[in-house]
C-alpha cells in the first residue's frame, strides 16, 4: 500500500523499513534489521521511480543507530542493488545514523561495498542525513537544496511514525 505523506510517497513502511519516493529521490530508512525482503522492496520502488523519472535517480539509504550489520547475503543484494543503478542514478548516499565503533563500523562495510562493486556514480558515506543532504545538493538534479531534501526526510519520518501510533 502507498499513500502521500505531504510532498512523499511512501510506498511501504514496515516495522523493519520505511521506502520513500519524493521528486527523483528515493530513500529507505531501515530501522532494524537490513532483509533481503526490504533490500527486494528498495529495488522495486526503485524501478517505479525509473519509470518516472529517466533523467535519473538519487537514492538515499539511512540505517537507524540500533540496526545490526547485515549479514553476507544481504550485503550481497545490495551491492547488486547498487550495481543495477548504473547509467540510471545520478547520486547515491548511504547514512548510518549513530556514533560509535558499531555506526563506524557499519560505514566502513558500505565503503568496501561501494569500492568493490566500482559504481559508476557519486557515492558517499555518511553519518548524519544533514550531512547527506548538503551532500546531495551540490547535484540540482537530487533536489532544490540540502533544506528541502533533510525537511522531506524529516517529515516523513515523523507523519509514519504519529500514522502508526494513531492506528495501533
Amino acid at each position: 500500500m502507498s499513500y502521500e505523506v505531504r510532498d512523499a510517497i511512501v510506498h511501504e513502511n514496515t516495522h523493519q523499513h520505511l521506502i520513500a519516493t519524493w521528486a527523483n529521490l528515493i530513500f529507505a530508512i531501515f530501522k532494524k534489521e537490513t532483509t533481503l525482503a526490504g533490500v527486494q522492496k528498495v529495488r522495486q520502488a526503485y524501478e517505479r521511480s525509473w519509470r518516472l523519472n529517466p533523467n535519473g535517480l538519487c537514492t538515499m539509504m539511512i540505517v537507524e543507530p540500533r540496526a545490526p550489520m547485515p549479514g553476507a547475503e544481504v550485503r550481497k543484494a545490495l551491492a547488486e542493488a547498487l550495481a543495477v543503478g548504473s547509467g540510471r542514478t545520478l547520486m547515491s548516499a548511504v547514512i548510518h545514523e549513530g556514533s560509535g565503533f558499531h555506526a563506524s563500523a557499519v560505514r566502513s562495510v558500505v565503503t568496501g561495498l561501494a569500492m568493490l562493486t566500482r559504481l559508476p556514480f557519486p557515492h558517499q558515506v555518511f553519518a548524519t542525513v544533514r550531512d547527506a543532504a548538503n551532500w546531495m545538493a551540490k547535484n540540482p538534479a537530487c533536489g532544490t537544496d540540502a533544506v528541502s531534501i533533510l525537511r522531506v526526510v524529516q517529515d516523513t519520518r515523523l507523519q509514519v511514525s504519529q500514522f502508526a501510533e494513531r492506528n495501533r
